[in-house]
């Protein structure tokens, strides 16, 4: 840190003649800009002629030169008004809500006119349209079959007025068991069994999907067989009929042969799984692990994206776990334990304090006792922790995450407007549409930047998780997903408006002090004696009326002892920003030491004060052509010494405060072209926790707008040749790792929404190309129009659609004759 303390005359010359670096009178060091009028950077093919005018005018001219400090307090201001500029102007253009159209809605007919219509609130306390009916005797299952139960919220004397509504009274007299479980379980209870799969010719070995239907089925089977034995360890359970909701068999319809109109049952079935668990009388949890009792974060049926809510507010939960009844018994036997559902989310609760998963704690705990967390805790850590269940599986695309909190939140979604094509943009869907609940700020203070194949709402990525000293989290923004066109023949760009945050420019380059003999504290006793010692002379010369000549020389030597201190000392008035991989060793604190002495005590912000930890830098910038990673920078308050690490994919320019976040502030590290700010959008390229004193240096902004969306030349990795591209295999998604087990079943049918397989990530999402495309064409045949006006939208130039196909499958390749 820059010393405050006012040195001697002897400590101060024997610093100068330490320090003093001449040769940067005529080129400057790599990374610091001379104090000149052109040719500033060291790069620059004018950088020595410019030096070389610089100190011929200072030497000739030294009795003008002198006296050139007394403005810089001018051209200071000068540099702040520009840096104001830069960041606080708004659009003149103005963005579109994300509720302006449903998702849904946008998909029209071939051939027909379809109108926008905006999104809207979903009812809740949905039923499951199909349960089973099983007879069991025993610990047999004498027979069962699907029965429609279609609940429908209708009087008590209409509903026994229509056929069929007798059953539908019994079911809701008796409640229904639903059976929560991970398909890693039920196969292994399905090959113990030593049972076999039916051939399955649809399915091709290097599909996405490895069962068929029928022979999901049969897993599943297996599990309802093994529920049948462990039934018989509950003392008052009788033989009888049973109502149960087992996924594979209650999904859709058993009748239908239609394999489309089967997927679209099973979807809209899959979109209220909460409600339909919620709904249950009972709950039955299963995994195979022995001795298991499904409260710790290692079973493989609590770790699953859906099983948050499967289990969040059922009443009662049986709780079916696999044992040995003796040390001599080799095959495993279940039973089951009857625990209120609340008993077993404290279990959870206290499982998760104990893992410190701090979110699955305040989930839990809220489910327990809502009154004792607020809504805008709780939505954080439901968000948080799907995500984070979703990332744990290297599954970045979060297809099934919009299902999987839908019914979770305090307002839920059309289930038709929750494509499951882009996790993200379902995630911004159902965020705005509980606005009044949660602000969004919260979630981009605590994500990381997001992996390489994510090509839009790149300002979310795999959250951090709360650790003891980072836990407190206080928005000083809001901020909102917006869509953006920057022209009306381009498709909508997602953008996260931040409304009124405080910004901070941050400079690539040091600038060299020439004043630096008035400004630095070290040299102050060195600049009283210099002046006294001219003005000795120019007080001498004047009385005496001669030695005009002498006093030049005086002047001189001032000027060039000004130049000399001058390579000392760099400007200490801004942020600076500093790739580490720049420096000797990878040590950019010694770098900055040695173009500024006084930064010898420079204080590093960090774990001292315990600041959340983002991602992890490499050593380096990723080669040109490959996906990017972060790498190490350092941020300097060259004001006060205080230095910050930092990790991003590109050195940023600029920086937005989110949160209060620990102890300290959470800022999000922007790029943006500076010289279109109006018409361009930064992009996120790292996250950073600053002092709070950084507030106070921070600039007023009324909205700063971060893009969705890579720069260009980022966004095409996988290939770079004029070959089309070779097809990429997505391996099997499993349902032990986070897919909901029904959703591994679903015909093999060309469908653009296919929510049948969320596969890891890959360098290009076939669905979601096929999505742009289909919402394209619409716009290519002015399928699109407002529910404001209902007006066809302009005609859009072919090639333009074409070459934005091209530029979404990543081909470099020529447009298409």
């Amino acid at each position: 840190m820059p010393s405050e303390e006012v040195l001697g005359l002897a400590e101060s010359w024997r610093i100068f003649t330490t320090h003093v670096q001449p040769r940067r009178l005529w080129r400057e060091d790599d990374g610091v800009e001379g104090p000149l009028l052109f040719g500033r950077k060291p790069t620059s093919r004018l950088h020595i002629l410019a030096n070389v005018l610089r100190l011929f005018f200072a030497i000739v001219f030294s009795p003008i030169y002198i006296f050139i400090p007394l403005d810089t307090a001018i051209l200071a201001k000068f540099d702040f008004i520009k840096r104001i500029l830069r960041w606080s102007i708004e659009w003149a253009e103005t963005p579109d809500a994300v509720l302006l159209e449903s998702p849904s809605s946008l998909i029209g007919e071939e051939g027909k006119i379809k109108v926008a219509s905006r999104g809207q609130y979903a009812v809740t306390g949905n039923k499951p349209r199909w349960l089973l009916e099983v007879e069991f005797r025993g610990n047999q299952i004498v027979s069962q079959r699907q029965v429609r139960y279609e609940w429908e919220r209708v009087k008590e004397e209409a509903l026994m007025a229509k056929p069929g509504n007798s059953l539908r009274k019994g079911i809701q007299r008796s409640g229904y068991t639903a059976i929560s479980y991970s398909m890693e379980s039920a196969k292994e209870l399905f090959f113990e069994s030593g049972c076999s799969l039916d051939s399955q010719p649809e399915i091709p070995p290097d599909g996405n999907r490895k069962y068929s239907l029928r022979n999901r089925q049969k897993i599943s089977r297996a599990l309802l067989e093994e529920y049948a034995r462990a039934r018989n360890t509950i003392n008052d359970k009788q033989d009888g009929f049973e109502f149960i909701w087992l996924d594979e068999f209650c999904l859709s319809n058993q009748e239908l042969q239609d394999e489309q109109e089967i997927e679209r049952q099973r979807d809209t079935e899959v979109g209220q799984l909460a409600d339909i668990f919620r709904g249950a009388r009972r709950v039955v949890v299963f995994c195979h692990v022995e001795d298991c009792d499904h409260t710790g974060i290692d079973c493989p049926w609590a770790s699953r994206l859906f099983t948050m809510g499967e289990i969040l507010y059922t009443p009662q939960v049986l709780q079916m776990s696999r044992t040995r009844k003796s040390n001599h018994q080799q095959k495993l036997s279940s039973y089951i334990t009857i625990i209120p559902g609340p008993e077993f989310r404290s279990d959870m609760q206290a499982c998760a304090a104990e893992a410190k998963q701090w979110h699955l704690y305040n989930i839990m705990q809220h489910a327990t006792n809502s009154g004792a967390v607020t809504w805008q805790s709780a939505i954080h850590s439901l968000v948080v922790e799907a995500i984070r269940r979703d990332e744990a599986g290297e599954f970045h695309t979060h297809k099934f995450l919009g299902k999987a909190l839908d019914g979770l939140l305090p307002r839920r979604s059309q289930l038709e407007d929750l494509r499951g094509i882009n996790g993200w943009a379902d995630l911004a869907w159902l965020l705005e549409l509980n606005q009044g609940y949660y602000n969004a700020a919260l979630l981009a203070a605590v994500c990381k930047l997001a992996n390489h194949d994510v090509d839009e709402y790149r300002w979310w990525g795999e959250p951090i998780a709360p650790r003891e000293g980072s836990e407190r989290l206080e928005a000083l923004v809001h901020a909102i997903p917006v869509t953006f066109r920057k022209t009306p023949t381009r498709l909508p760009e997602p953008v996260l408006s931040i409304i009124g945050p405080k910004s901070v420019a941050l400079s690539h380059w040091l600038q060299r002090d020439s004043f630096a003999l008035y400004r630095n504290p070290e040299m102050k006793s060195l600049s009283k004696a210099a002046i006294r010692i001219y003005l000795v002379i120019f007080f001498t010369v004047t009385f005496r009326g001669s030695g005009l000549f002498l006093l030049y020389l005086a002047t001189i030597a001032y000027s060039i002892l000004v130049l000399l201190v001058g390579t000392m000392f760099v400007k200490k008035d801004v942020w600076f920003v500093i790739e580490d991989h720049t420096t000797v060793g990878g040590d950019a604190r010694c770098w900055l030491q040695s173009q500024d002495a006084t930064f010898r005590k420079a204080v590093e912000w960090g774990a001292r004060q315990l600041v959340p930890q983002w991602d992890t830098p490499h050593a380096s910038p990723s080669p040109p052509g490959t996906p990017p990673h972060p790498y190490a920078v350092t941020l300097v308050d060259l004001r006060t010494g205080v230095l910050v690490k930092a990790a991003v994919t590109k050195r940023p320019n600029g920086m937005v405060a989110l949160a209060i976040h620990g102890s300290g502030i959470t800022w999000m590290l922007l790029d943006r072209d500076d010289k279109k700010v109006k018409v361009t959008p930064a992009v996120k390229v790292g996250m950073v926790n600053l002092p709070p004193f950084v507030l106070a240096q921070a600039e007023e902004s009324g909205t700063v707008y971060v893009s969705g969306r890579q720069e260009g030349p980022a966004r095409v990795h996988a290939h770079t040749s004029g070959d089309p591209p070779a097809p990429i295999n997505h391996p099997e998604r499993e349902t032990s790792d986070q897919q909901h087990p029904s959703q591994q079943n679903k015909a093999q049918i060309p469908k653009v929404d296919d929510h049948s397989h969320q596969t890891k990530s890959s360098s290009i999402d076939k669905s979601r190309i096929l999505e742009y495309m289909r919402c394209a064409s619409m716009i290519r045949k002015g399928y699109y129009s407002s529910d404001e006006d209902s007006v066809r939208a302009p005609k859009i130039d072919i090639q333009v659609l074409d070459d934005f196909h091209l530029f979404v499958l990543g081909l470099d390749l020529p447009h298409p004759s």
